[in-house]
């Protein structure tokens, strides 16, 4: 019944998207030559100071974990605003609002001085905004790209339909490239909630900065990507081009929304936030050590899932193997699988600690995806490992801490890091759920570096008790959460999910029974 309901949906989304799109598909992108990265020249002070950095250590590279959003956001402005030859980004989302406003303004400027911009953006988060899109590729200086976009740009909720499976799997990268030798990469997108400019919520997220050889490996995933078949200029797909009049006021909205905010709080905290200038000076804390970047193929969204040929997993999952002492698992949208819980499992009965920090039910802002979680809770603890998940409410005050720094009082997680016995730290975009590891793509790097291995597990696991409850199961096998006030120290014992609406109770139970789980 199940099988042939589900049948007469995908027929029925057929027959609709047909007669609204007249069969639209996509014609292959118009033959172009390839595009790199240009070769570093040595030949600014941004690049000597590096060179100057890592002379001393050959093959190794420079990094700095980024958890305050207002040092990611103030990284990313000042790396466009000192470029001298190239910028390389590249991002799951790109929101139309204050950040997304200031970093595009930003990029045009740097367009104005000769610097080259590509921009990569995946399809799924510029519904509606091909307009200005094309406006920023109608600069000379800057290409936008979209990868694996829909056929049809008005009507994309029956392409979902007729053409699942192949629009659901997306391009989840994130990375900047300044000149080919600063990198930033790592969880957050372009938005306002990614970088502490939200007035009622924003995320706890990470990204690391990294300078050295490890960039020309950020650079060459970036070329495989801007030059795949699967990327289209915005040209191509946009339904009605624009003018260059058009585009021409387009800037200027942008260059006066930016003159506006010229005065306002977010733009003053920026101001204080003196991360290049430290960069510059020579500074700024480096771990300098081998550094690993980890990238998905971008043909990836086209090869069956059980292919991992193109994927980072091979690559990765041998580190959460050799784990002997402690694993810390920072995910936001944690789905293990069995398999999964059995490897967690392993890890503990060979004596290790395992740690993992993720949403609540009243954090998750996705609802379905922690019904699905709830279903191994049980599982992972009787396995001996320990799970913390995020509180939502914490006070405007807050201070920064190793997974990150946020100012409203409403909070979720996105931070996607593990730390490896204290020796090694992947940063990237890869949640530990289906959608993340065998249908979209994702980037991240592994540091192998003590020092800052520690420093990230040191503050985090100081805050956990905190910013977090702790789950746990009773003698009759029942969850229960344990809660700490960070000003009473008074610990508040609950027998449900602490924080969560009743309705947010119903969609996470109601999803749960759904066979949707290699979809999340």
């Amino acid at each position: 019944m199940t099988i042939e309901l589900s049948k007469r949906k995908i027929l029925f989304g057929l027959l609709l998207g047909t007669l609204l799109s007249g069969c639209a598909s996509l014609a292959p992108p118009i033959e172009r030559s390839l595009q790199t990265t240009p070769a570093i020249q040595n030949e600014t002070d941004l690049d000597r100071v590096i060179a100057e950095k890592l002379e001393p250590f050959p093959g190794e590279s420079g990094a700095h974990y980024l958890n305050d959003g207002l040092d990611a956001f103030a990284a990313r402005l000042a790396g466009v605003d000192r470029a001298s030859r190239s910028i390389d980004a590249q991002y799951y989302l790109f929101h139309d609002d204050t950040t997304g406003k200031l970093l595009a303004q930003r990029l045009l400027l740097a367009a104005d001085r000769g610097v080259a911009v590509r921009l990569l953006l995946d399809d799924i988060g510029v519904q509606g905004r091909d307009e200005d899109l094309l406006a920023l590729h109608a600069h000379p200086n800057i290409g936008v790209r979209i990868f694996n976009p829909f056929a049809n740009r008005r009507f994309r909720l029956f392409e979902y339909l007729y053409r699942f499976g192949v629009v659901t799997r997306r391009m989840h990268n994130k990375s900047m490239i300044i000149d080919g030798v600063v990198a930033i990469a790592g969880g957050r997108n372009v938005g306002d909630e990614y970088y502490d400019a939200h007035e009622a919520s924003n995320f706890l997220d990470m990204d690391v900065m990294i300078f050295g050889p490890a960039v020309q490996a950020i650079s060459d995933q970036y070329d495989e990507y801007w030059n795949s078949p699967l990327s289209y200029s915005i040209d191509e797909l946009a339904k009605t081009p624009i003018t260059s009049a058009q585009a021409k006021t387009k800037w200027t909205q942008l260059s006066q929304y930016t003159e506006a905010q010229q005065d306002s709080i977010y733009l003053e905290r920026l101001r204080e936030t003196p991360i290049f200038d430290h960069l510059q000076s020579g500074t700024l804390p480096l771990a300098v050590a081998p550094a690993l970047v980890l990238s998905d193929r971008p043909e990836k969204v086209r090869l069956p899932l059980d292919d991992d040929s193109t994927h980072l997993g091979p690559a990765l999952w041998p580190l959460f193997r050799e784990v002997s002492d402690e694993l810390l698992i920072f995910n936001p949208y944690f789905i293990p699988g069995d398999q999964g819980v059995a490897a967690l499992a392993e890890a503990v009965r060979q004596g290790g600690r395992v740690i993992v920090l993720t949403n609540s039910l009243a954090s998750n802002d996705v609802a379905v995806v922690h019904g699905h979680y709830a279903k191994y809770r049980k599982p992972l603890l009787r396995a001996g490992v320990e799970i913390y998940e995020l509180k939502v409410d914490r006070p405007a005050s807050s201070s920064s801490g190793a997974v990150g720094e946020i100012e409203a009082s409403h909070m979720s997680l996105h931070v996607k890091t593990f730390v490896f016995d204290r020796k090694k730290t992947f940063i990237g975009s890869l949640n530990l759920d289906p959608r993340s590891v065998y249908q979209n793509t994702e980037l991240g790097i592994v540091v192998e570096d003590a020092r800052m291995a520690g420093q990230i597990a040191a503050l985090a696991l100081e805050q956990l008790p905190d910013i977090a409850y702790q789950v746990g199961l009773d003698e009759d096998g029942n969850l229960f959460w344990l809660g700490r006030d960070p000003n009473t120290q008074q610990i508040t014992r609950y027998q449900r999910e602490p924080e969560a609406s009743l309705v947010q109770r119903i969609l996470a139970a109601v999803s749960r029974v759904l066979p949707v789980e290699g979809q999340l």
